[in-house]
């Protein structure tokens, strides 16, 4: 049988200095930093992403870029719209320059005015212009489902069917807001060769709220079987334990997911 290669990773908070942070995450024990590129502490912009680099590098860590929820990238203004996409240009440029090959990004919801085809035509013709940007680089763009699930995944299915380069980062989290059970089989049942990251984080089932797993009293996923799911779907890649709050609890949450993937059949 062979070993397992499932890696996992931790986010860092783009309110605070990525330093720190990076040599944090090296000693818990993880094995790649889910780089987000947000403002205020962690904006493509910065001058000083060439240190941020030679402490990754010397870190250890590998690296998955994520990029800032506040862009606009739906917004009906055909302006707007567009600089938003470039400021993700912009995040992709500095995921590939730290070494990612792999760059997420956001599923935001239309406005409800705008037809469900032309929502999907803004996606499709923003993502085709960003999957090249990225494969020029050598960089796969993947886009994350929302913690919205009402009617969410039929325009997702439709995006990625129609942008053949795009990958999709499963939230498993976000899959547990506000449902009458996980959507994980749902979405890798007709997703699941697109998969190309994971996020994981519990919630009590009515709000995302970034609680360690397991840590919900009622609500929350069962763990182990999400795991499980992973593995019948194939699935053996990066997860990143998105848990917000004291780091104690992430470095908990480390220790718990890696006994779970331990003691998989």
């Amino acid at each position: 049988m062979e070993e397992p290669t499932m890696k996992f990773g931790a986010m860092n908070n783009p309110v605070e200095p990525l330093g720190p942070q990076i040599d944090l995450f090296a000693r818990m024990g993880f094995d790649f930093l889910d780089l987000t590129v947000e403002e205020p502490a962690a904006g493509p912009h910065r001058d000083d992403w060439s240190l941020t680099k030679r402490m990754l590098n010397d870190s250890g860590l590998g690296v998955v870029g994520h990029t800032g929820p506040y862009l606009p990238i739906a917004n009906p203004s055909l302006r707007v719209r567009q600089a938003a996409w470039d400021e993700l240009k912009a995040s992709v440029d500095i995921a590939s320059f730290m070494g990612a090959q792999v760059c997420t990004m956001h599923f935001l919801r239309w406005d409800s005015f705008v037809p469900f085809e032309d929502g999907v035509e803004m996606y499709v013709e923003g993502l085709f212009d960003l999957t090249a940007h990225g494969r020029d680089r050598g960089v796969r763009i993947a886009i994350e489902n929302s913690p919205h699930n009402e009617h969410q995944l039929k325009p997702l299915r439709e995006i990625l069917h129609r942008v053949p380069g795009l990958g999709l980062l499963y939230d498993i989290g976000h899959g547990n807001v506000q449902t009458q059970r996980s959507l994980t089989e749902d979405y890798l049942f007709d997703l699941r060769d697109r998969l190309v990251h994971v996020h994981l984080s519990d919630n009590n089932g009515l709000e995302d709220s970034h609680l360690p797993p397991g840590a919900p009293k009622s609500g929350g996923l069962n763990v182990p079987k999400e795991f499980r799911r992973l593995r019948n779907f194939n699935y053996d890649g990066t997860v990143t334990l998105e848990v917000f709050g004291q780091r104690m609890w992430l470095n908990a949450s480390l220790n718990y997911v890696k006994t779970i993937v331990a003691n998989l059949p």
